[in-house]
Formats: structure tokens, sequence, C-alpha cells
């Protein structure tokens, strides 16, 4: 198959790296003639400078859309025109307005879409999924999801105040980039009937957007789940802590485990990544995932409709956070 890849950043890079290992062939587009230069040299691909001319081309299986967030709803918007599939990198955009026409079109054209949700593809949080359904620890009474890290760090050869997660306007911030943990809670307990949010920059980075969140989920039973994310802290952090009425389990990423404690046998279990794992993994089974969708022409599980959800419950704890107010 053949993919046109929107944007060649760094997750652009490993979505073309991983096409190319998987068999496929693969043409990109950058409005950066540096990042141009960059990817032909690296992955031997053609890339172009002008956005339509690669999308006219009548081989396109999909497109991956891997521009800055502020993009992401245009550049979905015009590969949809074009009758193309589509891949859209999280977040689906950075506001709802139009959502609802791309939504639309897309199933009304019957084209397959997916957001990039490669965390319901890494080992902790799928182990996580299965025990949920098999009611390993019982009813789920509360949780605590995590993820920070020192945002100088993330790319560290490029001046992270130039990078759209310090750029208001380019849909930056904490709470969009780790819009991952807020999927997963959606994917793993829906959406909350009510939330109260608290967000803010520390100064201590010199940048637009926030840096710092934490967040109130309150559900209908009585479940409740806690919400904490930053661009502080060193080492990176991320993991997820559910505890039930017969147990508890929790991933922890630093300690690349899922520990489950179940209470009538005071028993601890670990489960402990598979020999080898690496951190591209889940970017590979998640591609290839998308993949099968193409060619049994199913749609995704994580579609313009769940990358929707995701949106709506991130742009509510904005809200929340900014009116000072529970939703």
């Amino acid at each position: 198959m053949k993919f046109a890849v929107i944007g060649c950043g760094s997750i652009g890079q490993r979505h073309i790296e991983n096409l190319i290992k998987l068999g496929h062939k693969v043409v990109a587009w950058n409005r950066n003639k540096f990042r141009r230069n960059l990817v032909e040299k690296n992955f031997g691909i053609k890339t172009y400078h002008n956005l339509d001319e690669m999308l006219d081309l009548n081989d396109l299986n999909a497109s991956i859309i891997c521009s800055p967030s502020s993009l992401h709803f245009a550049h979905a918007k015009k590969v949809i025109n074009k009758n193309i599939n589509l891949f859209i990198e999280k977040p689906l955009a950075i506001s709802m307005k139009g959502i609802d026409n791309i939504e639309r079109e897309a199933k009304k054209k019957g084209l397959i879409s997916h957001i990039g949700t490669n965390m319901r593809f890494h080992f902790g949080p799928a182990l996580i999924k299965k025990h949920l359904k098999k009611k390993t620890i019982g009813k789920i009474l509360w949780g605590n999801f995590w993820a920070g890290m020192y945002l100088p760090d993330w790319h560290p050869t490029e001046n992270y105040r130039k990078m759209y997660s310090a750029k208001k306007k380019l849909g930056g911030g904490a709470i969009m980039d780790f819009i991952h943990e807020i999927d997963l809670i959606c994917w793993l307990f829906k959406m909350p009937s009510k939330l109260a949010a608290m967000m803010g920059n520390s100064g201590f980075l010199d940048i637009e957007t926030e840096d710092v969140a934490d967040v109130i989920m309150s559900y209908p039973k009585g479940l409740k789940i806690n919400l904490h994310i930053d661009y502080i802290q060193r080492p990176f952090q991320r993991g997820i802590y559910l505890v039930g009425d017969k147990g508890s389990m929790k991933w922890d990423s630093a300690l690349k485990k899922v520990e489950f404690y179940l209470y009538n046998s005071q028993k601890v279990i670990n489960k402990r990544y598979p020999k080898n794992y690496k951190h591209n993994n889940m970017y590979l089974e998640q591609m290839k995932y998308f993949l099968k969708c193409l060619i049994k022409k199913k749609q995704s599980q994580s579609d313009i409709k769940e990358g929707r959800r995701a949106l709506e419950l991130a742009l509510s704890i904005k809200k929340s956070a900014a009116r000072n107010k529970f939703l």
C-alpha cells in the first residue's frame, strides 16, 4: 500500500520508518525545506512542497496527518474532501468547530479513519483493559492516572520554547499533549458525569501554555478518577492505579510491569513487559491495526467519533479550570 504523511516532525518520521519497515510505500509533505531534505536523505522517499500535488496522487491508500495540533482539522478536512482514508495524530483538533461536518463527510464517503491512540496498544494499558473486562479486581471504586515529563528533554535537539507544545496558537499545552491519558480514561471508563479541574503555568519553563493540570472526575455509580499531568517532572513518568472491591492493579511505566494485588488471597502478581519490549512496539502495533482496518474495509475502534470524545473531555477540563467550577 501507499501512504502520504503530512508533517515530518518526530512522530511523522516515526510513522514513515514504521510503514517502510512493514513493507509499504511512503511519500511525505512538509512546509519546511530542511525537514523535507532530511526525510529524503534518511528514508529515501519522495517529499512534496505542494500538499495538493501529493494528495492528488491516484494510488494513495491513506494519509497520515502528523502536522501541529492546530492544523489537524484543516488537513483532515482536505484529505476527506479528496476521498482518502485518514490516520490523524492526537488530538483530533483543538476545538469542536466543524467536527460534526468532517465526521459526517467521512462516514458518508465510507472512509476509514483512525485517531492516534498508541497508548491503547501499549502492553500496560492493554493488559489493564483486558483485566477490567475479566473483572479481576471486581467493581472499580477509585482510579488514578498520571503522566509527567520535563518538556526540554522531550525533543532535546529542538528549542522547546519554539515547539507547538509551548505555543497557544499551535494547540500546545499539557492537556492536549497528554490527551493520551484522557483517551485512556474514556476507553476504560467512558465519559465522566462531572469534573473539576485546575491548570496553571508555573513560569519555570518560560512558555505560553499550561505546564501542570489536575482533574477530579466523577461517575454515576460512585467511581472517582484522578488525573495529573505536567511538563515539569524528571524523569518521565506515566501510569495507572485502579482500586476495586476485590483487589487493585497498577501499571507504572518506570517499573515496566503491571502489578495485581488480590485481597482474599493477599497475593501479589507481577506481569512484566515481554523481553526486549521497546517504546516503538505500541506504534508498530497501532499501525498494523490500521493496516488491517484498511485491508478489511472495517472502521477503526479509534475513529473520528472516538477522537471527538477525548477532545470533548479535554476541552471540558480546560473550561472547568478557566471558570474555576465543576462541570
